[in-house]
């Protein structure tokens, strides 16, 4: 066989297997994986690196409006989308979020207008429900699953995303009869409601005391309702950004009890610690996101969780702004937009913190950062594997790559990162996208953006 490119002399790594081979590539697939391929026009020498799968981040917000700063967040489709693919990240899953009294395909097809010619890397959408009152609108998520948007996020907080609960058991029932996973922001509004507003009503307004207006209780209980729901429902439910020991807790009981629960982490819970918001001069401002930071305690839980399998996936939630919005003096806790930038530094960090340091095998990284969510949002095995007929989506890590975090080398548009001075070993050092290499040495080498928007099937149960 004849190919036009081969990555020749490293580690091939799935989430099955590691083993010395090479990656033959023709037509931007896979083409063949073994020792000694022959000779091709162009050759990629991977000697030291470990060969991965692209990363598949299934949790980004760029170019989103948000009303409560009546802003968008700082990156849109072209600079998140640089980050993304420096950082090793060859497609994202970002949410059009329906607008009020508009149609969920509206809103879709307003994501893909802002996404079309900007992205470096592959794209898909997640529908997302917030007007359950427009005419037709649970009856459009099937349709707009068959044509290849087949994830829905529903929350169970934050006005005005916020669903009814009897609105989320319909969206559940119609996921369920469709083969559609449901996603969701697990956060128990009653109880948050109360704590802010009494928090608020005494004075105490700094960003020291989100943690006590969004605690764990809150996520470990709304965790367990609406897992119940899906449950009793047989409907497949998917956790967004679990954060904390007592969430994880919820999910382990109601799996015992028979439901099909999935669950995701993001980089800010295994990094960084609650302690970040009692530092001076309002900079714990920056560090806000829904759920809060949590304790050095429920670290080692995430840690476990994606050891063991309890937690199915890694994803970002990068939603970054500027560091002047996020430092307003005249904004209380609930005020502050949420989101960091993270897909530039996620799966460094992840090697770096979570392999390098024993904490996982480089076969669960794949596992979580690519594989399962390939096969829960509709990509396998088109993504997230190295088998033949796939994508030649890849990523080479370098792991004794020393890197130093430093916002100025960051593409993202945001202007501060929350991991400013982190040193680690272990780094993405080239991104290839469908046989080109979009990305080398922590800068963009694609001539032009070449992200393509991807039609994504049914999910997969893992």
């Amino acid at each position: 066989m004849e190919f036009e490119k081969v990555i020749r002399g490293g580690t091939v790594t799935t989430a099955e297997t590691s083993m010395a081979a090479d990656v033959g590539i023709v037509d931007g697939r896979v083409a063949a994986v073994g020792l000694n391929l022959p000779t091709a026009p162009e050759e990629i020498d991977a000697t030291g690196m470990l060969v991965m799968p692209g990363m598949i981040d299934v949790h980004t917000h760029f170019d989103h409006m948000v009303a409560l700063v009546n802003a968008k967040n700082a990156d849109d489709y072209d600079s998140g989308s640089r980050a993304a693919a420096v950082g090793g990240i060859t497609t994202i899953v970002n949410f059009a979020f329906q607008e009020p009294g508009l149609s969920l395909r509206a809103a879709v097809e307003h994501e893909l207008e802002r996404a079309e010619g900007r992205s470096f890397v592959d794209y898909g959408v997640h529908q997302c429900v917030t007007d359950p009152t427009v005419k037709g609108v649970f009856e459009e998520i099937p349709k707009l699953a068959d044509e290849g948007f087949a994830s829905v996020k529903c929350f169970t907080t934050l006005s005005p995303f916020q669903l009814p609960d009897a609105d989320i058991l319909k969206l559940m029932e119609v996921a369920r009869d469709n083969g559609i996973l449901v996603n969701c922001h697990a956060e128990d509004e009653t109880l948050v409601n109360h704590l802010t507003q009494s928090l608020l009503e005494r004075g105490l307004t700094s960003v020291a005391y989100l943690p006590q207006a969004r605690p764990p209780v809150a996520e470990e209980v709304a965790t367990y309702r609406f897992a119940t729901y899906a449950r009793v429902l047989q409907a497949p439910i998917y956790f967004v950004h679990l954060s904390s020991a007592g969430a994880l807790r919820s999910v382990r009981r109601v799996r015992e009890e028979g439901g099909h629960i999935y669950a995701e982490t993001r980089p800010v819970y295994l990094y960084l610690d609650d302690s970040v918001y009692d530092l001076p001069d309002r900079e714990g401002n920056k560090y806000v996101c829904l759920p809060p930071i949590r304790s050095k305690d429920n670290q080692q839980v995430l840690w476990d969780g994606l050891r063991n399998g309890e937690i199915q996936t890694y994803a970002t939630d990068h939603a970054p702004w500027k560091a002047a919005q996020k430092l307003d003096p005249s904004r209380a806790f609930n005020q502050i937009p949420a989101g960091v930038s993270n897909v530039q530094t996620s799966i460094g960090m992840l090697f770096s913190e979570g392999v390098n340091k024993g904490r996982m095998s480089a076969q669960q990284l794949v596992a979580v950062s690519s594989t399962n969510p390939a096969k829960l949002f509709g990509m396998w095995p088109r993504k997230g594997t190295l088998s033949p007929g796939a994508d030649a989506d890849v990523v080479l890590i370098d792991p004794k790559r020393e890197v130093e975090v430093l916002g100025r080398d960051m593409l993202s548009a945001s202007d501060y990162d929350v991991y400013e001075g982190y040193r680690g070993a272990g780094w993405p050092v080239m991104t290839i996208l469908r046989g080109e290499v979009i990305a080398r040495d922590g800068q963009i080498v694609a001539p032009a953006a070449g992200g393509r928007m991807v039609k994504r099937d049914r999910f997969m149960p893992i």
